[in-house]
């Protein structure tokens, strides 16, 4: 859940997301100007006759923006932010700072995932990385190798990425790690390290950005650089902001952020000292992958119980845990947090300190003696919550670590899992294993008790979370018998991805089921045999490649969020929920089983198309009903060919049933149960007073019941 705050007390302008500073009105300049302006000017130098395209990744604020837009040689700029609401200042209480870039005639605006839009990015000569300050493991995706893997492929020739990276003095090893991320993904990259007043009065520490080619920025390019009139920033600010310190080579040492080894790194900062002497410095490309450590829940602990009072956040403090839906988490805490005091008498805390000191042989030193001095001061008598928290915060934030490494693996809480409507009884639905912050992963883990994904009886969810009740298709094995098969996926309301790849068709009409191939719309009936075949309308076709292509990326990210959850739980593997868990992976990897085989289908063309006319009223796929003139009985059936010939038939009673014959009727029968048409149940009628018992399908029960 994103919190926004704009401060205007005082004659005060200044932007915080999640209790952040994002810009100050006094000094946002000194932090734009070099973030925008920089790659821009270098592009230009590089390209001089070449009308530039600028990607803006996150500054939904549009400051980053208005600094692109000053150069004439921009022809368009992309600003890509996910926050609707941050983007909504901008072009309203921002508007006068950002002087009206959103409203440029170049600007174009993507509410969007920034990396979902650089998958698919092209031939930019320019990309400004201003993205927030990583504080989770979705934060830290957006600085990691994959990432700037595609920036890299989204530039073009000698284009240039600037990134809004961390502070190289708080925290240079973080900064370090990003610059090796850099060049693992085959750029150089050149540091700007600036003082920025008010990032210092938060506590942020010296600030740095990093400017990264695949062609080094030399000095010489920097001296060459013309700045707009008016501008703070120069070529000697540059360079200036080049210099770090000597010991700066061995404290920005780091490992590659693979995945998030960047908070380790933010969370175990050493400091460097800002002194001389100073040297210029160029992280070089390497093209090597190394491994280094990542965070841990102590850590991540460790670090939030050195913060100052004061800055303790609870963001900070949830950030390292593999939660499921981070802001609801954050939200009930929140929500608990306001009863914290009637929590606390009612709880016998005396007595949950004095059992800590019993068991104590295994603690730190330090924390025994604030045991010990918990306990005299509850002895006196319970104080107040204020004097409480402030003595007792490090036993409190150990009770929440257990409480939600408990929660997490037994899901029997709000946020290990999220409830239907259906009331206090309800069952669990699904674990999502990605933030919904970012992107909402569609493959859920769906709690215990229920029937996993593809077995009868469990439920098919769809890319929303949305589940759609089970059905098995059978399918003809080639040895000439048949079997049983779920669907693992619903693809939308009408399509199921089955195990085996093939895309089916979910439509009620009694015993008959519906597969659908590039071309081509299959009816088979319940034994597995083939009974006719149509062309699809092009919408159904590009619908399913549409989704196969949408959910290959939500599968692989779904699987490495639950192998890093079930790398969490390792160590209760062997309980039922623990085995449970594994089995779920194996889940989704069917599931990308099953997407790959859909995929080498679909990535046939088809041979054949055919637009159905508007007047038509589709039955099925490839099926139509086209209305007679007026005074007619009913309308007839308009069949269309896979090679695209559209044939047209009566629904007078045929003289002889062919199984088409057979289906077409149960297609009609199951049409007038909907749609109630007088025309249709009249041709009903007049089928079974002909053909009687012969409309019975193989497999028929008596009495005329029929079997699934």
């Amino acid at each position: 859940m994103r919190h926004i705050f704009l401060d205007q007390r005082g004659g005060r302008l200044a932007l915080y997301l999640n209790g952040d500073l994002q810009f100050d009105r006094d000094d946002e300049r000194l932090y734009h100007e070099p973030l925008a302006l920089v790659p821009v000017l270098v592009a230009r130098q590089r390209r001089p006759a070449r009308p530039l395209r600028v990607l803006v990744l996150g500054g939904g604020d549009g400051l980053a923006l208005r600094e692109v837009l000053r150069l004439p040689d921009v022809a368009e700029a992309h600003l890509v932010d996910h926050d609707a609401d941050v983007v909504r200042l901008a072009r309203t209480m921002l508007a006068p700072l950002n002087e009206n870039a959103l409203g440029d005639r170049r600007a174009h605006v993507h509410v969007r995932d920034a990396a979902a839009f650089l998958r698919h990015a092209k031939d930019f000569d320019v990309i400004v990385h201003d993205l927030t300050y990583p504080r989770d493991v979705a934060g830290a995706a957006l600085f990691n190798l994959r990432f700037f893997q595609r920036a890299r492929a989204a530039l073009a020739d000698g284009g240039v990425l600037a990134v809004n990276a961390v502070s190289p003095e708080l925290t240079p090893q973080a900064f370090g790690c990003v610059a090796a991320t850099l060049g693992a993904a085959g750029f150089a990259t050149t540091p700007h390290t600036f003082e920025l007043p008010s990032f210092r009065a938060e506590g942020y520490g010296r600030w740095g950005f990093l400017f990264a080619s695949t062609l080094a920025i030399s000095e010489s390019e920097i001296l060459g650089l013309r700045f707009p009139s008016g501008a703070r920033v120069n070529s000697a600010t540059l360079l200036a902001g080049a210099e770090l310190p000597a010991a700066a080579a061995d404290a920005m040492r780091a490992a590659v952020n693979r995945t998030d080894e960047l908070l380790y790194y933010l969370y175990n900062g050493t400091p460097l000292p800002w002194t001389g002497p100073f040297g210029h410095t160029v992280f070089l490309p390497s093209g090597a992958v190394t491994y280094g450590p990542r965070l841990t829940a102590a850590q991540g602990f460790a670090h939030w119980l050195r913060r100052p009072a004061g800055r303790r956040s609870l963001d900070e403090l949830l950030a390292c845990l593999p939660l499921s839906r981070r802001g609801q988490t954050r939200q009930a805490l929140l929500e608990w947090s306001r009863y914290a005091e009637t929590l606390f008498r009612e709880l016998d805390l005396l007595a949950f300190v004095e059992r800590a000191l019993a068991r104590a042989r295994g603690l730190p030193r330090e924390w025994v003696t604030e045991l010990r001095q918990v306990a005299e001061r509850l002895r006196s008598g319970m104080p107040d919550l204020d004097d409480l928290l402030h003595h007792a915060y490090r036993v409190f934030a150990i009770f929440l670590l257990v409480m939600l490494v408990a929660n997490l693996f037994f899901p029997d809480n709000l946020y290990a899992k999220h409830t239907s409507s259906g009331g206090s009884g309800s069952a669990p639905s699904a674990l999502f294993f990605t933030d919904p912050q970012t992107t909402l992963s569609p493959f859920g883990f769906r709690g215990f008790g229920g029937a996993i994904y593809g077995t009868p009886g469990g439920m098919v969810p769809d890319a929303r979370g949305q589940q759609y009740p089970p059905k098995a298709w059978t399918l003809g094995e080639a040895t000439g018998q048949t079997r049983p098969v779920g669907a693992l996926l619903a693809l939308s309301k009408d399509l199921r991805l089955l195990e085996s790849g093939v895309v089916a068709y979910s439509a009620s009409v009694l015993g008959y089921q519906f597969f659908v191939e590039p071309g081509r719309f299959r009816v088979v009936d319940q034994r597995g045999r083939d009974v006719m075949a149509t062309l699809p309308d092009p919408t159904l076709e590009t619908d399913v490649r549409t989704q196969l292509g949408t959910l290959r990326p939500l599968i692989d990210k779904a699987i490495a969020d639950h192998s890093r959850w079930l790398e969490w739980v390792r160590w209760g593997s062997s309980l039922a929920p623990g085995q449970e868990a594994v089995s779920e992976l194996g889940v989704l990897e069917r599931i990308k089983s099953a997407i790959a085989s859909a995929e080498a289908v679909w990535a046939k063309p088809s041979t054949a198309a055919f637009m159905p006319s508007p007047q038509w009223k589709p039955l099925l796929p490839g099926l139509y009903l086209k209305s007679g003139r007026p005074g007619e009985a009913a309308p007839t059936l308009v069949t269309v060919t896979p090679d695209g010939t559209a044939h047209e038939r009566s629904l007078v009673p045929p003289a002889q049933l062919t199984d088409e014959d057979r289906f077409v009727f149960r297609a009609l029968q199951a049409r007038t149960t909907t749609s109630r048409d007088a025309r249709l149940g009249a041709v009903i009628a007049r089928w079974q007073e002909v053909h009687g018992p012969a409309l019975k399908l193989p497999g028929a029960a008596p009495g005329g019941s029929w079997t699934r």
